[in-house]
């Protein structure tokens, strides 16, 4: 067992099934020692978690939750198409967030990734950023997360 599925363990999560792309797009690319990974979305097992937009059918709270979901799916497709042994580090981290007009949030909701990749990854999860508000997202989900990671 890898140090990343001991420690997701300790905060009783489990490496959902990789999800599969929404549309015509692979959902992990490797160029050299770059792994890019396409928009992760709150989903499990096929089913969206979270729907709506923050500040009106969802909270902060809950676009935290769902940010973290979508974090959790990104460390299911490192584990699937590469490996955490081969995990150098996230380099950099892309949130959208759909919400209302007049939502100042976006960084804190995105926090919900940054904490759980940090919680899991430690030295590895740090990472540059941008998060961008937005209005409707895929699946009228609150939180599509896209990750580029350095690999060996």
């Amino acid at each position: 067992m890898s140090n990343e599925i001991a420690k997701l363990a300790t905060l009783n999560l489990k490496l959902p099934t990789p999800p599969q792309p929404v549309g015509n797009y692979n959902a992990v690319e490797q160029v050299g020692d770059l792994l890019f990974i396409s928009g992760q979305l709150p989903i499990i097992d096929g089913k969206v978690m979270y729907q709506g937009q923050l500040g009106a059918a969802l909270s902060v709270n809950e676009g935290v939750d769902a940010a973290a979901l979508c974090a959790l799916n990104i460390l299911s497709q490192i584990d699937h198409h590469l490996g955490f042994d081969r995990l150098v580090k996230i380099v950099k981290v892309e949130g959208y967030i759909s919400a209302i007009t007049g939502f100042e949030q976006h960084a804190n909701v995105l926090n919900g990734a940054s904490g759980l990749l940090a919680n899991v990854l430690g030295e590895k999860a740090g990472h540059i950023r941008t998060v961008v508000g937005c209005t409707s997202l895929p699946l009228n989900v609150p939180v599509e997360i896209s990750v580029v990671a350095q690999c060996q």
